[in-house]
């Protein structure tokens, strides 16, 4: 086998595969014939390795995971705007999907399972804080552009085939409370510095990204049809001390985790969409959008 190629444990039915793609680094594929593909869009300041690693070996025994490849995005989130990253997830997500991404099944001829041409029948689409925001900015500016005759092909847009889970998504912006709070008060040059990157400036509360991204999602109806991608399911931390916990009207749900059913007695923003061995919350809420 290669050496992108790492099988898990016997009681896993999935291999972990190192990529050399410009969406992202790494993925998690199934030895059987996926139905679905989950994509993982980490938030400012994280990684494909630090925000999703845990998910790298996915609950053994369970049908929905059993038949899941995922895939671990990477973007450069301190410095590139909420428009740039989410055009860049829009351009190379066609590689992967609704076609399986060869590269990632197959190692010197040999593939991971028998069947590895077969499209995915389901899109799960993942975000933790900032991948939140700029998974509602791919979905939006794909569906708009579809929408204006002449802009693009009349083919309807894989894309909007997605699931949208959102972790304490940053969708009406950041503003530090509690621990944080404290040290940029103590700290005042922290914001000035933090202000350099792009992507900072777009997560103020008041920003374009931030109020144009809500209001073009909100015109439309995502109760069925095309927009129904459009409708997130959400997760919040507790305490959130990050982002402000706002949906749009045109979510499907919003709930906030109980910080008792955590060994730790809270679950932090960081923390949220990490699974652990007592925290098995986000395991269930990717699977359907629900606490369970």
């Amino acid at each position: 086998m290669a050496d992108n190629f790492r099988s898990m444990p016997p009681s896993f039915a999935h291999c972990y595969v190192d990529l050399e793609h410009p969406l992202a680094p790494a993925g998690v594929v199934a030895t059987v014939p996926a139905r679905r593909l989950v994509v993982f869009v980490h938030g400012w300041g994280g990684t494909a390795y630090e925000s999703w690693g845990d998910f790298d070996a996915p609950p053994p025994g369970d049908p929905w995971w059993a038949e899941s490849d995922l895939l671990f995005t990477q973007y450069p989130s301190r410095t590139q705007t909420v428009l740039a990253a989410a055009d860049h997830l829009r351009t190379f997500l066609r590689d992967f999907y609704p076609t399986p991404y060869r590269p990632m099944l197959e190692f010197d001829g040999i593939a991971v399972r028998e069947d590895v041409t077969s499209r995915y029948e389901e899109l799960i689409l993942v975000g933790h804080s900032l991948g939140g925001l700029v998974l509602r900015r791919a979905l939006v500016d794909e569906i708009d552009e579809w929408s204006h005759a002449g802009s693009l092909p009349s083919a309807r847009p894989d894309i909007l085939d997605g699931q949208l889970r959102l972790f304490s998504p940053a969708s009406a912006g950041f503003v530090p409370r509690g621990w944080l709070a404290l040290v940029f008060a103590a700290w005042p040059g922290l914001d000035r510095s933090l202000r350099a990157g792009a992507a900072y400036v777009d997560l103020a509360p008041d920003s374009l990204a931030i109020s144009e991204t809500r209001r073009r999602t909100e015109r439309y109806d995502t109760r069925a049809g095309d927009a129904r991608a459009l409708g997130a399911q959400i997760l919040w931390a507790n305490p959130e001390d990050v982002v402000l916990t706002e949906r749009y009207d045109t979510d499907q749900a919003s709930r906030t985790v109980d910080p008792t059913i955590h060994p730790q007695g809270k679950v932090a923003h960081a923390d949220v969409c990490k699974p652990t061995d007592g925290y098995l919350v986000p395991y269930g809420f990717v699977v359907n959008g629900e606490l369970s």
